[in-house]
This record gives structure tokens, C-alpha cells and sequence, in this order.
């Protein structure tokens, strides 16, 4: 292959993952205020066994933990067949998701972690919430 052919091919690679990332950051937007009001059982329906639970007061605290995504830069330059020069850059991205139960039910969700991208921020959170919002 040639070199403009590999760097078309990276770059259609990129678009992909980017539209997929737009639509779970939409997921997890969403899912912020559809999820409110639905009960602890079909919470755990939906996303299973929460990592941990405190209670506080009246107060039930869910939580969550989803992603592992890596993203990165990669730049390579070649001066010959021979030789090859790059630099790569990665950065882990993850969500952990904490559900505030009141009495059973949801009343508020929330995301903390490196979650996504600057336009896609929330991504990671979506792997957590979005089969609950297919019910």
C-alpha cells in the first residue's frame, strides 16, 4: 500500500470511532434525567450489581465504574524503507456512575472520572447507562 492510501485508511478508522463516541456522550446526556424515577430493582435489571452502595440518611448510593477506552495521537515519519521515527500519546478514559436513591428510586445520576473528550464528554458513562435506557 502507499502512504496516501494507509493515511486514508487511519483517518476513515478515526471518523468511525468519533461518530460512535458523539452518539454514546448524547446516551449519557440523556440518560441523566430519563433514569430519574426508575426503581433500584429495574436499576439492577439493567446495569447489574452496583461495585459499591453506602447509605446515607434516607439516601442510597449506586455505584458504577465502566470504560477503559484508550485514546491517542500517533505521528511517524519515514526517511527510507528502512527507517520509521514515531511518537505515540495515550491517555485512559473511564466513568464511574453513582445513582442517588431516595426510598428506592432513582433521583439523581452522577458521572465523575475522565469520562470523554472535550465534545464527548460523558462517552464512557454511556457503557453503564444505556441498556437501562432501552427498557
Amino acid at each position: 500500500m502507499n502512504r496516501k492510501t494507509i493515511v486514508a485508511l487511519i483517518a476513515l478508522e478515526l471518523s468511525g470511532c468519533t461518530v460512535g463516541k458523539f452518539h454514546r456522550a448524547e446516551v449519557a446526556q440523556d440518560a441523566k434525567t430519563s433514569l430519574i424515577g426508575m426503581s433500584k430493582k429495574d436499576l439492577y435489571l439493567c446495569a447489574g450489581v452496583p461495585i459499591r452502595q453506602e447509605k446515607v440518611d434516607n439516601l442510597e448510593f449506586l455505584t458504577y465504574e465502566s470504560g477503559g477506552d484508550s485514546t491517542g495521537v500517533g505521528i511517524g515519519t519515514s526517511t527510507s524503507f528502512s527507517t520509521a521515527v514515531g511518537v505515540v500519546s495515550s491517555h485512559k478514559r473511564y466513568c464511574v456512575v453513582t445513582f442517588v436513591l431516595s426510598e428506592g428510586v432513582i433521583q439523581k445520576v452522577n458521572y465523575q472520572g475522565r469520562t470523554g473528550g472535550f465534545v464527548t464528554e460523558g462517552e464512557q458513562c454511556a457503557f453503564v447507562v444505556e441498556p437501562c435506557l432501552k427498557r
